[in-house]
Formats: C-alpha cells, sequence, structure tokens
C-alpha cells in the first residue's frame, strides 16, 4: 500500500478532550527552553555580581567601573575589536547613533574591546564616538565576566563572545543580551527597554 495515499492523521475521539491540555503543556515548556538555551551561553548570569575593574580609555584616561556606577546605572558592551571587526564597528556607530536615546533610558554606554588605547583612540576618531572605548589587552576583564571566544585564534585570540550587560547601580548584572553569532548584535531598542525595565 502507497503511504502517500493515507488519510491525514487524526487523534482518536476519546483523546480530543485531552487537546486542549496537552497544549497548555507544550507553551509551558517553552519558556524552561528559552531559559536552558540561555543558561548555555557563556558568560555571567543575571543576578549575579558585575565584576569591578579600571581600564584605560581611548583617550588615555583610567576610568573605574565603579566611579561609573556612582553616576548610574551602566550598559557594559563587550566588542571583539573595534579595529579589525566590520560588525561591532557598526554596532559602536549605531550606539553613537542612538546614543541620546539609550542615555535617556537610564544607563550610561561603555564599550569594552581588547584592542590597545592606541587602536580604540583611532577608531573612536574614525567613528566619532562620544562614549568611553576601553582597552582591556590582556583580556582580563573579558575573562573575568566569562565571555572569552575559547575558539578565537591568530589576532582574534582574546576576543570576547560580543555581550551586552546592564548593571544597576549596586552592579548587578539585571539583563544579558547576547545573540548565537558574532555577525548578530542586540539592537538600541532592546538595550533601552532592558535599561527602562531595570529603571522602573
Amino acid at each position: 500500500m502507497n503511504p502517500f495515499n493515507q488519510p491525514p492523521f487524526s487523534f482518536p475521539p476519546m483523546l480530543k478532550p485531552l487537546l486542549p491540555l496537552l497544549a497548555f503543556f507544550f507553551a509551558a515548556s517553552l519558556p524552561v527552553a528559552a531559559a536552558d538555551a540561555a543558561e548555555a551561553k557563556p558568560g555571567l548570569r543575571v543576578g549575579e555580581k558585575a565584576p569591578g575593574f579600571t581600564l584605560k580609555s581611548a583617550a588615555g584616561d583610567d576610568l573605574a567601573l565603579s566611579a561609573a556606577l556612582r553616576q548610574g546605572n551602566v550598559a557594559l558592551i563587550f566588542v571583539r575589536s573595534a579595529d579589525w571587526c566590520p560588525f561591532c564597528r557598526r554596532q559602536l556607530q549605531d550606539l553613537q547613533k542612538d546614543l541620546k536615546a539609550i542615555t535617556a533610558s537610564g544607563v550610561q554606554v561603555i564599550a569594552v574591546s581588547y584592542d590597545s588605547p592606541a587602536i580604540n583612540a583611532a577608531a573612536v576618531a574614525k567613528l566619532g564616538l562620544t562614549y568611553p572605548l576601553l582597552s582591556d589587552p590582556g583580556s582580563k576583564v573579558i575573562d573575568a565576566y566569562g565571555i572569552r571566544n575559547l575558539e578565537a585564534t591568530g589576532r582574534a585570540a582574546g576576543v570576547p563572545h560580543p555581550t551586552v550587560f546592564i548593571l544597576d547601580r549596586q552592579g548587578t548584572i539585571r539583563a544579558r543580551l547576547m545573540r548565537d553569532h558574532y555577525r548578530d548584535r542586540p539592537e538600541s531598542a532592546e538595550i533601552m527597554a532592558a535599561a527602562q525595565a531595570v529603571r522602573g
């Protein structure tokens, strides 16, 4: 018998009253699956304390996370490289374009890359950035946040998985925005929504 000539499958009449219940349990499992997927991603989790640090800005000044947090909530944005990564450069430009709206949502923007202060200074000048772009050339802060890409080699060795952490004034991670692929980055609208949720 040709299986393609079979009639479409239908539930036996005695099981049809159970369909709403089955649908309910299926739908209820979706948030759990989403949570499991989030837990599988590298890096510190929502609710954990963000490690403190002091890093050099593109201008050569020291910027401490604790000092920034005294001024308010922070959107801490880790990028791979402001020098050779086109996706990072576009992200940094988009952040600058939307900076006024992001700031109005209740966070300061601070970006971190593994590039040297000199490389970051050139990127700041070329991209017209007015927010801090900090240098973590030894990837110590990247490691402290648990987001180093361990598969990266060559000039990319030490880069982070691109991640946005939203920190409240106590330094607690209140949101973590991360994509499955480094080519995709959280949009400004997502950062603003997360920031507004923290501000309440």
